[in-house]
């Protein structure tokens, strides 16, 4: 693969990160890129705990990397029924990117899969599409992620996105799904290992240079 997720990084202004699911690695890999590129964090739609909280934890970076969500809800739910129980409604015309021009890379991340629902007329697919950025999809190497690889990209193709790159997340060397993903779909697939512990500067550009 050469250094190709090293070029395709340093060529982007931004990245949409998205998932096949939740708890797939979306926060953890936003962090990994975050403080391998030192840009700009902005996750629009919060519910539940912040994770401009938990990548702050991980990456030891100042406020000045992280930039505030425009919805925070309470509830660790879906966005519209989080809104609903704050008797609110989430306005996807609200919503826009914050000001990243001091900042290598601006990082936008999701909230659940693209077809979570913002409100009763809105999927964060729509986000993904009003912002225009290169997307980047995490999925976790488990059973099932064949299926939910495969759709997320498709409907994320099907709508003129640019899917820029996939991210294998734990993942395993005696599994199958990275060789799969590889014939199946052809896009790069980055494989990010689990570790016990967030990675320090010398790991991270170990895996985004595809030393593993």
């Amino acid at each position: 693969m050469g250094r190709i997720f090293e070029k395709i990084i340093n060529s982007s202004s931004g990245f949409f990160i998205t998932g096949t699911g939740t708890d797939v690695g979306k926060t953890y890999f936003s962090a990994i890129l975050l403080k391998y590129t030192k840009g700009l964090y902005f996750k629009p739609i919060q519910t539940g705990t912040s994770d401009i909280t938990v990548v702050k934890e991980m990456t030891k970076l100042n406020e000045n990397y992280f930039s505030e969500a425009c919805y925070h809800f309470n509830d660790p739910v879906s966005p519209n029924i989080a809104a609903e129980r704050e008797n609110r409604v989430i306005e996807i015309d609200n919503i826009n990117l914050p000001d990243s021009r001091e900042h290598k890379l601006l990082i936008v991340e999701g909230a659940g899969g693209i077809y979570s629902p913002i409100s009763d007329k809105h999927f964060m697919i729509d986000l993904i599409q009003k912002f225009s950025l290169p997307v980047v999809i995490v999925a976790e190497d488990i059973l099932g992620t064949l299926n939910y690889t495969i759709l997320t990209y498709k409907a994320l193709i099907d709508i003129g996105c640019n899917v820029a790159f996939i991210v294998l997340n734990k993942y395993k060397p005696s599994g199958y799904n990275y060789r799969c993903l590889n014939e199946i779909i052809n896009k790069p697939i980055l494989r990010l290992p689990y570790y016990n512990n967030f990675p320090g500067a010398d790991e991270i550009k170990g895996v985004i240079n595809e030393s593993i």
